[in-house]
Parts: C-alpha cells; structure tokens; sequence
C-alpha cells in the first residue's frame, strides 16, 4: 500500500510540474468562416477562449489563407487586430504569398495594432487543469499516507 501511495504522490508531482502544452494539441476550427466573423466583429473573449480550448487560431482555410492573411487581404482590421490579440502568429506563411506594397500599406494604417506591442499580454494563458489535478492527487496522496501511518501503529 505505501507503494502505491508513493507512485501516487509521484504521479500527481510530474503532473503538477509538467507544462500542460506537452499535452496539448492545437485543433482546426469547425468552420474557418464562423473563426473569422468572431474576428471581424472584434470579439476577443469568444477567441481567447476558444483559443485556451485549442483552437488552432493559425488554421488556414481552404485556400492555404490563415486569419491575419485574410483580414490583410479584405482590409479589415478589426479582425486583424483581434488576432493579433488572441495570440496568433504574427507572419503565417501566407504573408509570403500576399502583394508586398499592399501588405506594407495594410500595416502602416494608423488603427492597425503592432504586434510588438502585444508581445505576451494578450498571449492566450495555458490552461492550469493538469496543475489543479496534480495538487489535487497529491493532497489526497499525502492524506492517505497520514492516515495508513496513523492506523498502522
């Protein structure tokens, strides 16, 4: 039993210590256009949390396009900026493939947010489950240890 108690306690540690993006995979929206339209009217909090449930926010649509790509194309830059704020890569391969005067100009608007100024802040946060079950597997570990040894004498 003191066995088992001890693999427990050792289990719960490495699941408490492990950064939970060794778990986590990054999924294709359902439908790329409905992604987009949360975008375009700005919503950040539908994408930031869909984005935490693995929403992979660089997904490209059915024309290799990713999000930003498609913003920069059509102009919009409430849609830009909004994901550019949930996180999601600054220069997808599409950039390469978009007219470089038209990207440039895009870039220069004056409400186009600059992805150096959001660094990290708006960077999605990892989601701390794995944590929570791993501290939560070694306080009924470290319970069990006191109350075996507790019986036991």
């Amino acid at each position: 039993m003191r066995r088992f108690v001890s693999s427990v306690v050792c289990v719960s540690m490495l699941l408490s210590s492990l950064p939970v993006n060794v778990w986590a995979r990054k999924l294709p929206p359902a439908d790329f256009g409905q992604m987009y339209s949360v975008a375009a009217r700005g919503d950040l909090g539908a994408l930031l949390a869909a984005s935490e449930r693995g929403l992979d926010l660089d997904a490209p649509n059915s024309s290799g396009d990713s999000g930003i790509c498609v913003a920069i194309k059509h102009g919009d830059i409430m849609a830009y900026n909004t994901f550019i704020k949930a996180g999601a890569s600054v220069h997808p391969m599409c950039v390469n493939y978009l007219d470089r005067r038209r990207y440039e100009s895009f870039l220069a608007m004056p409400n186009v947010v600059k992805y150096s100024d959001y660094p990290t802040s708006f960077v999605p946060r990892e989601n701390y489950d794995y944590y929570i079950v791993g501290a939560v597997g070694a306080l009924v570990a470290g319970i069990a240890w006191v109350v075996m040894n507790a019986t036991s004498q």
